[in-house]
């Protein structure tokens, strides 16, 4: 089928302003998004429409993962084609501190707005392309936005990715590295989007793999946000990433093998359906719809692999495997939640109960105290609101039938999510992986991490609700095996920057 909405279409922008839940107003400053063979040799022509100069600096900013294009390095390749174009093109490369994985951080961030106010003058405004993957779109994205809220000046900026991998292209938000714990950041929007479908095709399959996943998680993110506004957490809840990115598991079931094989037809259908998800994120004015309780688990075992210094599982792969776990847990809450039995005073932790339990749950990780304290900072804005909201939820208990039609209606059946992970030849479940975590790992995070960061999800009312959580883990873990465990494919995920 047909996009309901296509990102290339010149007519987009007045289209997706009839979509109920469009705010009104807004407008998209992207100013092209292009989906085509050889789009790499429209650089100049695409920079200088949007008031790039040949003779101001060109910044690259690229990673150290060597990427092929025909044949060809694409990156000093793209470096020589621009200055032979007359363009000043220069590279600047991120590279990881002391061994550790490359991160959208403050350091890299600061290096490169470092670049650009070096080479700022009155007459000549830099320009920036970003060649990669998410950490390298976001640390130039967020960049160029806090040069400009320093200098007042608008910078040039082109995002040519180097896989199919992330949404992060055509968002206006930043996901950084803080305090050890990964924050969400107002940014801004890129100028334009460059989809060169010859590199795009040649990425790593598990590249791919981790696209396709970085959408399916929209099978238990949307009920999540819709939890969050119920209980009043979120006035922004609307259906406009819904109708926006349209009926995604239609889509991946008749485009399955194109997708798969990274064929041009298939490479261009994902590359416009991540561009639409970043965009559902930045007109929604929150990441919530495409990140939900999936994400918050995802974050936790982020910093627990790289504690451990183990190769991280490519980050689409790890909440696509997560979404099978949480849609299973909204089934079982479905199922099970009967609000006649509830104590609603015991719903109402206080906050010392609280930050004790933040600092037994995360002292294993840090004997500072410094994450337990930073991941305070966060959840104590939940607790504050849990508690300022506590007529919703009580009108949520009264609404409960209702409520639990509508969830049924969004939350996708986790039976699906696996069928499309399977088509798309995606390993579904952890044992799959290569190296695969640990369950006692997984355990713990599902368990603790509703208390990293401020965002209502279904692991919010787990607690609050008093539910047994190991015994919750248990059970959905035994599901997800009898449920997945058919696929006997090994799939070793390598990390793309």
């Amino acid at each position: 089928m047909n996009l309901p909405y296509d990102p290339s279409d010149p007519n987009f922008k007045t289209a997706i302003r009839a979509i109920p839940g469009y705010p009104p107003g807004e407008d998209v400053p992207i100013r092209a998004m292009v989906f085509q063979s050889d789009a790499l040799f429209r650089l100049p022509e695409l920079l200088t429409t949007i008031g790039a100069r040949p003779d101001a600096p060109l910044f690259i900013v690229v990673d150290e993962l060597p990427i092929r294009r025909n044949g060809q390095e694409l990156k000093p390749f793209t470096v020589n084609y621009l200055r032979q174009a007359g363009w000043r093109a220069e590279t600047i490369v991120l590279t990881p501190e002391h061994g550790a994985p490359l991160h959208t951080d403050m350091h890299q961030i600061e290096r490169v707005q470092s670049q650009l106010t070096e080479r700022r003058s009155l007459s000549q405004i830099p320009a920036v392309i970003a060649i990669g993957s998410g950490t390298v779109t976001d640390v130039s994205k967020h960049a160029c936005f806090l040069y400009e809220k320093e200098h007042g000046t608008h910078i040039p900026f082109i995002v040519m990715p180097t896989a199919n991998s992330v949404s992060a292209y055509t968002s206006n938000t930043a996901s950084v590295k803080v305090g050890g714990v990964k924050k969400t950041l107002p940014s801004r929007y890129l100028d334009i989007l460059l989809c060169d479908i010859e590199t795009l095709s040649s990425a790593p399959r598990t590249a791919t793999v981790a696209g396709v996943g970085d959408l399916l998680v929209a099978f238990g993110c949307f009920a999540d946000w819709f939890l969050a506004a119920r209980v009043g957490h979120d006035t922004n809840y609307s259906d406009l990433p819904r109708l926006l990115i349209g009926p995604l598991d239609q889509i991946f079931f008749e485009n399955a093998p194109d997708i798969r094989q990274a064929t041009p037809h298939g490479t261009e259908i994902l590359a416009k359906l991540l561009a639409l998800e970043g965009l559902c994120q930045s007109l929604a004015h929150t990441s919530a719809p495409f990140s939900g309780f999936e994400h918050s688990i995802s974050h936790l075992l982020d910093i627990m692999t790289e504690q451990r210094l183990v190769p991280p599982t490519l980050h689409g792969t790890q909440v696509a495997l997560l979404t099978v776990l949480t849609t299973l847990a909204f089934q079982e809450f479905m199922r099970e939640f009967d609000p006649t039995t509830l104590d609603l005073d015991s719903c109402y932790p206080t906050a010392d109960e609280m930050h004790a339990r933040i600092q037994r749950a995360f002292a294993p990780l840090d004997a500072s105290g410094s994450i337990a304290e930073e991941c305070w900072r966060e959840y104590k804005k939940k607790l504050d609101a849990w508690y300022a909201h506590r007529a919703n939820f009580e009108q949520f208990i009264r609404d409960w039938g209702s409520i639990r039609a509508q969830l049924e209606t969004i939350v996708r059946p986790p039976q699906l999510l696996v069928e499309i992970l399977q088509r798309m030849d995606s390993p579904t479940h952890f044992e799959q992986l290569n190296p695969a975590p640990a369950e006692e790992h997984l355990r713990y995070a599902f368990i603790n991490a509703s208390f990293i960061r401020s965002r209502f999800t279904l692991g919010d009312l787990f607690i609050f609700l008093n539910w047994n959580m190991e015994q919750l883990w248990d059970t959905l873990w035994r599901t997800s095996r009898a449920l997945t465990l058919s696929q006997t494919t090994t799939i070793t995920p390598r990390p793309i920057a």
